[in-house]
């Protein structure tokens, strides 16, 4: 029992503290009066156990030893309260808990001689005496306790005067200690532990990883069950466990199937599917072009003016219905049938051919690299030609015809100026008619003639002209196209990604057929020349198809990375070679289409090498946008279709896709800027170096262009290298300091040596031009490149290269206008230096004698 006042005492408990270490710390003090409770000792008084006595209770008392002793007289407990109290393990308050004190005694007193106060009983001091040894009896304090107490753990304290954390004497952490009255309880059930079972070793089945296909499936499957089942022998295939054993075969080899697939198209040299080829090398950012549409001339004749409108067809002896039927074939079979104009124009009897005009010369020729011409024209008849139109240019046949003319001797030019018109006094002397109107066309440099074009031939006593000019061009690419269409399915889904295909194959893909302007452009924003526009770009093809969901227009692009959440762009996607699908965004990158609308569907069929048709094989008019017809036009294509190019093939893509990755992007050193500039198809060679302005670093970008280099070549390769410099550096262009040399050699013939020959190969070996055994020029361009020298070594031997040539020696050799001291000092040194951007040249052109010339001097032979 607890008297007033011993609750409060209980909210001073110590725990936590490492009470060996304590009791270790207290024993060895010099002090014999600190002392503390060593442990608690339960005395259980079980039946079986050899201390039992029968009457004393069971559980109830406790034996608290002490570290050093006796046991101070005022920890006596009786029933009035006393100084001994136990607190509840899982209950910190007391009163919750029925375990209290009833007395408290040293157990010297109650194994005493003399009696003891009730309640102690005999029973009481026997069991103290057959539990607590004599020789610790001094020291022993036994508690009797209320109640035996649950198994959770109880703390025993002993309080000083008017509840005090410890008794006078008493180290407080040891004043108190923790106990279980279960502690040598035994369990209330005894379970056996159950004897081990070993595990049944099942035989494991013999896996054989290369049955992935339906039969070896069903045949492992079958032999399985026969081990399992032995008794099961019913193989009719009506028999539900065979239906489920080719259930699970069939559905395994689709997984098999699957699992082969996906781990062929996850790499780039394995893929087999086209679509996962290109997206492949869409991450090592080269693009995968899917072919191109042939593009030709289209000459129209007509006897009255009319608008062309674009999307004109015109096919190969299709018939008035045509256009139906070449739209209803497959796409190879259209792709060689119909092209269709690319642009409106209006066609006018005054410029269905245009004579060129010879000036009165019997047999003129225009020479190859011919620019300008001059046509003659009517005076009531005014072709309205302009800067930016094409013409075809063509000689005409013996009869005066373009039927028997030379189909190889036609050629499309685009003029880029404005005609200048002439008039042509002689041309009407002595017959009184007005004089010939003349007009003076110049066109665009990269359209010089690649051909001598004669103009006119004698025929007796009179000059006939031979050559015309078809001013009724219109540019016209390969494709048929179908309106009214639907993809499969047409109707967007309400649930998951819409990803339909078409019903036919062979759709188009042609490039941009926009002219671009006369005075430059950066590239690929339009064609500059009637030879570009027959030149397109593969990578810039984009599919002939556009849908329409009856709110907005789909447009197709090669990708959606740059598309936002509101563009209604699609992606075409051919599979192979008849599947084509479309993908459409997701809202995040591109339009998402809207669930329950109905896409209509308008494309083109055609495209690849079927569109490279010959010449005069377009003279089918089919007819125009809606079904419209042209009456009094014929149509003819004067020059062969071109460009038309068929999907890169995967192979090839296979091969170039890596390197593409590893082709440098950005400029940094010196070299990274010639190496850029250089890879332009203007430029020979480049070299670059870097210079600091003053304020900043520059580099400074030397070219030696192929031909004439003008002011769009060097916008050019600024537009390149600006995306492509080094963040802070300016780029800087300059052209090539060419250096002409002077050479003076003297070459000594054998005996029997013909000397015209000789001299004739001897100007060969030391020119700038190719030889006509494919070898090079002493000073060719390509053997001379910036800084490069000039060894006398070099020309001694290609001179004694030359048959017949005994003997050469040099009387000159420097740098033209050198004194003789300077070639003095060049003959003994033996070569010509140059620096980092000077080219050493030699072109012994007589026409321009500053490029340099050869003074060669032939003796000997016959």
């Amino acid at each position: 029992m607890t008297g007033p006042g011993m609750v409060a005492a209980t909210e001073a408990t110590v725990f936590g503290i490492d009470r060996d270490r304590r009791r270790a710390l207290v024993a060895a003090t010099e002090d014999p009066a600190l002392d503390g409770i060593d442990h608690v000792e339960v005395l259980s008084n079980r039946p079986d156990s050899p201390s039992y006595v029968p009457g004393a209770p069971r559980q109830r008392t406790l034996a608290v030893h002490l570290l050093r002793g006796p046991v101070p007289a005022d920890l006596v407990t009786g029933p009035d309260g006393g100084a001994v109290i136990v607190l509840g393990g899982i209950r910190a308050d007391s009163r919750l808990n029925p375990v209290g004190v009833e007395w408290a005694l040293p157990a010297t007193d109650l194994t005493s001689a003399a009696g003891v106060p009730a309640p102690v009983t005999e029973a009481d001091r026997a069991l103290v005496a057959a539990c607590v040894p004599e020789e610790v009896r001094a020291r022993v304090l036994i508690v009797r306790t209320s109640s035996p107490g649950d198994r959770s753990t109880y703390v025993l304290r002993l309080l000083g005067p008017g509840g005090a954390a410890a008794p006078p004497g008493f180290d407080v952490p040891l004043a108190q200690v923790p106990f279980t009255f279960a502690v040598d309880c035994p369990a209330d059930t005894v379970r056996s532990r159950p004897e081990p079972v070993p595990p049944v070793t099942a035989a494991s089945p013999v896996l054989d990883y290369l049955a992935r296909d339906y039969e070896a499936l069903r045949t492992r499957l079958l032999d399985r069950m026969a081990v399992l089942l032995p008794d099961w022998t019913d193989r009719s295939p009506a028999d539900i466990g065979v239906t489920l054993i080719e259930l699970f075969a069939y559905l395994g080899d689709r997984l098999s199937y699957r699992q082969d697939a996906v781990a062929q198209e996850a790499a780039l040299s394995t893929a087999r599917r086209r679509v996962s080829v290109r997206r492949h090398a869409r991450l090592l950012d080269y693009h995968v072009h899917e072919g191109c549409s042939a593009r030709t001339w289209l000459a129209f004749t007509t006897s009255a003016e009319v608008l062309l409108r674009a999307g004109t067809a015109v096919g190969e002896g299709a018939g008035p219905s045509g256009l139906r039927q070449a739209a209803a074939r497959d796409g190879a079979q259209a792709a060689a049938a119909v092209f269709e104009t690319c642009a409106p124009v209006v066609l006018t009897p005054a410029r269905n051919r245009l004579r060129l005009h010879a000036w009165a010369q019997a047999d003129h020729v225009l020479p190859v690299g011919a620019r300008s011409a001059f046509l003659a024209v009517t005076s009531d008849k005014d072709p309205a030609l302009r800067a930016g139109d094409v013409l075809v240019l063509a000689e005409l046949g013996p009869s005066g015809t373009l039927a028997d003319g030379d189909p190889t001797h036609r050629y499309a030019v685009r003029l880029d100026r404005e005609p200048v018109e002439h008039v042509d006094a002689l041309a009407c002397h002595g017959g009184g008619a007005a004089p010939q109107r003349v007009l003076e066309i110049h066109w665009h440099r990269d359209d010089a003639l690649p051909f001598p074009l004669r103009v006119s031939r004698p025929v007796g006593d009179q000059a006939v002209g031979s050559a015309v000019a078809l001013a009724n061009i219109v540019l016209a690419d390969h494709g048929a196209s179908v309106h009214d269409d639907a993809p499969v399915p047409a109707q967007v889904p309400w649930e998951g990604t819409y990803r339909p295909f078409l019903r036919r194959a062979g759709v188009a893909w042609a490039a941009p057929a926009v002219p671009g302007p006369l005075n430059g452009v950066p590239p690929g924003q339009g064609w500059e020349s009637a030879s570009a526009a027959l030149r397109p770009d593969p990578r810039r093809a984009v599919a002939q198809l556009e849908l329409d969901d009856g709110a907005r227009r789909w447009l197709p692009r090669p990708d959606l990375l740059d598309s936002d959440r509101t563009a209604a762009h699609v992606v075409v996607e051919a599979e192979d070679d008849r599947t084509i699908r479309l993908r459409f965004g997701d809202g995040v990158t591109g339009r998402r289409p809207t669930p329950g609308t109905t896409m209509t569907l308008r494309y083109r069929l055609g495209g690849g090498s079927w569109g490279n048709v010959g010449v005069d094989t377009l003279t089918e008019l089919l007819g125009g946008p809606g079904g419209s017809t042209l009456e009094g036009v014929s149509v003819t294509n004067p020059l062969p279709a071109a460009g038309g190019l068929d999907p890169q093939p995967m192979a090839e893509v296979r091969e170039l896709a890596p390197r593409a990755f590893r082709t440098r992007l950005q400029a940094v050193t010196s070299d990274d800027y010639a190496a850029i500039a250089g890879a332009d198809g203007a430029v020979r060679q480049a070299v670059a170096s870097s210079r600091w302005t003053g304020s900043w670093y520059a580099q400074q970008v030397v070219v030696d262009p192929g031909g004439t280099a003008d002011q769009r070549l060097f916008d050019r390769l600024a537009g390149l290298l600006d995306v492509r410099r080094t963040a802070g550096v300016d780029v800087e262009f300059a052209k090539a300091a060419l250096v002409p040399v002077e050479i003076g050699v003297v070459c000594c013939l054998g005996p029997g040596t013909l000397r015209v020959e000789a001299e004739h190969r001897l100007r060969e070996a030391l020119s700038a031009s190719v030889l006509p055994d494919g070898r090079r020029g002493l000073f060719h361009p390509d053997n001379l490149g910036f800084g490069s020298s000039l060894y006398l070594s070099d020309l001694i031997a290609q001179a004694m290269s030359v048959p017949g040539v005994v003997q050469v020696h040099a009387e000159r050799f420097c740098r033209a206008g050198a004194d003789d001291a300077a070639n003095r000092a060049a003959l003994a040194r033996g070569r010509l230096d140059a620096s980092h951007r000077e080219i050493l040249c030699c072109r012994s052109d007589p026409d321009s004698p500053e490029t340099g010339f050869v003074d060669l001097i032939v003796r000997g032979g016959a």
